[in-house]
């Protein structure tokens, strides 16, 4: 079937050659970046170049994160009464009773519908979808989740393309203290968090929803665990103290990496830096001093 120059989705007529194109808005972490050469004959990794916010592989992330945040709701509130155990003995630091639920998947739960819902208003003003909004803020939250996540996904382009606008954000006051100077809000200092008037557009819309799925995978436990700096272990190459463990797909040590040169290190050649570290701490003299006891020290609580 024939298509019209400007319907025929795989027509080239030189706009996007010559038309203004940005850098992907994930930055660093674009899923399709380019190769940028520079001084000396290497290369370095840039955000991928497109016509619109994201980058084509980009949106089709951020699609199946959207068509898969009501699944992730239903699997956070299912953690809601499993509260981590922590480590040690326990201490009894209040009288009142212990809150029944936990505090981070009832943040990421209340989150994901304020920031969904608030996304599929702005994307139903634009695109004149008939939506009540009296009696869509009065759904149930799984219901509101599900709602707007098919919504915003149906409208992933008109989403992806918003203008900043003001919208309310609820975070912590660590968060609202590194926020521009100027920004407007309400600190309710006693209940611990701000609400802060920000501009945003389709670009934070995809951010969001991909911060979203990764808050949601992290608190189910399915993402890596951050690499431990190796404190005290000196790269070989650079004598800088910037090794990191490297992990494997199941989490288990496989090395190191120096941050600021680049050196990898495999478990033998990593075991073998350690011990030629000990060797050279040695011949130097150096020895582990604990520390004197004085005479006023409370030697049963421990306490100097």
């Amino acid at each position: 079937m024939p298509y019209d120059v400007h319907s025929d989705p795989n027509a080239d007529d030189g706009h996007w050659r010559t038309g203004d194109l940005a850098e992907c808005a994930r930055g660093d972490q674009c899923t399709a970046p380019r190769l940028l050469p520079v001084a000396g004959g290497t290369v370095r990794l840039a955000p991928a170049l497109a016509p619109r916010a994201f980058c084509a592989a980009d949106e089709a992330v951020i699609a199946t994160a959207l068509a898969t945040l009501p699944a992730r709701w239903h699997d956070v509130h299912a953690e809601l009464g499993t509260k981590g155990r922590a480590a040690g003995p326990k201490v009894a630091i209040s009288k009142t009773a212990p809150l029944p639920l936990s505090e981070t998947a009832d943040e990421l739960l209340r989150d994901i519908v304020t920031i969904l819902t608030s996304w599929e208003e702005r994307v139903a003003a634009v695109a004149r979808l008939a939506i009540d909004a009296t009696a869509a803020r009065r759904r149930r939250d799984h219901v509101a989740v599900k709602a707007a996540a098919r919504t915003l996904t149906g409208h992933l382009a008109v989403l992806l393309a918003l203008p900043a606008e003001p919208m309310t954000r609820i975070m912590s006051l660590a968060h609202a203290a590194t926020l521009p100077t100027g920004t407007t809000g309400v600190v309710r200092e006693a209940a611990g968090y701000a609400e802060a008037n920000l501009e945003l557009s389709g670009a934070d819309a995809g951010l969001e929803v991909l911060t979203l799925h990764r808050r949601c995978r992290r608190l189910l436990g399915e993402t890596a665990p951050a690499p431990r700096l190796l404190d005290g272990v000196a790269c070989r190459t650079c004598d800088f103290t910037e090794l990191r463990e490297v992990l494997d797909d199941d989490g288990v040590f496989a090395g190191a990496r120096c941050y600021e040169c680049g050196a990898e290190y495999t478990t033998t050649s990593y075991t073998e830096l350690v011990d030629e570290r000990k060797r050279a701490a040695a011949e130097a003299g150096y020895r582990r001093r604990g520390v004197h006891g004085a005479s006023n020290d409370d030697v049963s609580a421990r306490r100097a």
